[in-house]
Formats: C-alpha cells, structure tokens, sequence
C-alpha cells in the first residue's frame, strides 16, 4: 500500500522484483594488508571466479562462483578482504578520510565500514569506533584485529545523548 503511494503500479511492481534478485557477492580488499590484483590472483588460484570492480572502486571485487567458503579462505582469516556490499563502500568513499585525521563511527559494528576507513587512513590518526548495540562488540573488536587495524578506538555509547 505504502509503494503505490509513491509510485506507479508499474514503478512498484519493477521496485518488487528488483528486490527480490539476490545481490552480488562482494569483498572489499583491506589495503593495510594487500593489494587487489594480489587478492585476486590468491583467489583465483583457489578457484574463486571473480572481476574487480573498477569502474569506481579500486578495492572491490564481485565474486561470481567459489569452489570454497569465501568467508573461509587463508586469505580472509588472514584479514587481506571483508566480505561487504558494494554500497557499503559509498559512505567511505564519500567521506574521503585522511591520514592523520579524527573520525567518529557511530555505528561501526560489524567493522566494514569501520576497517574500511582505518585503511583509507593508513592506520594513523585516531577512529573511534561505536556501536550502541554491546552484543556487537566482539565481533567488531575481532573484525579490526582480523584487518589489522591499530587506529581505532572501540566504544559502546548511545550516539544520541
């Protein structure tokens, strides 16, 4: 009810399916630890069919088909990639976060986003790292050692007060 209040019968309709089309599988390479044609030809070798995202992404990767767990490989527990949407990549991106500088991520769990900006930092300067929900706070805390990421600092806070 509430789509046919914003859109067409048509618009809806095609938003519905569109919906219902599985996402591609993405990984982002965590560059404090690899390079992505590195990443990629370690993945490859383990017959992972894949192709980088490069029309507007220097670190991403879309697997097409994996012959093991991509969440199992050496190199993930190693922390060379985190598994992550292609879109997870934008705020980043967006926010162009530089060596040296102060960050705040309000709501960093599980660590994507949150690793993703240590990296475009060079691990140097200081990201606090927060997330309201305390059950998420271990994963995010062993997500950044995975990464390697030295730069960050975990809190859990209510962002509103």
């Amino acid at each position: 009810e509430l789509l046919l209040q914003l859109f067409s019968p048509a618009e809806a309709l095609e938003f519905i399916e569109a919906s219902e089309k599985p996402r591609p599988v993405t990984i982002r390479t965590n560059t404090l630890k690899t390079r992505r044609r590195e990443l990629a030809q370690a993945l490859i070798s383990r017959n992972v069919s894949l192709d980088p995202i490069s029309k507007w992404s220097s670190e991403g990767l879309q697997i097409y088909e994996s012959a093991v767990p991509i969440g199992a490989t050496p190199e993930y527990l190693a922390g060379h990639y985190m598994i992550q949407s292609a879109s997870s990549f934008l705020p980043v991106l967006a926010l162009d976060p530089q060596p040296g500088q102060r960050v705040l991520d309000m709501a960093s769990a599980p660590g994507g986003k949150t690793s993703h900006i240590a990296a475009r930092m060079g691990n140097s300067g200081t990201l606090v790292a927060n997330d309201f929900n305390k059950q998420r706070l271990p994963s995010l805390a062993s997500n950044l050692a995975r990464q390697g990421v030295r730069c960050a600092i975990l809190l859990h806070a209510d962002g509103r007060e």
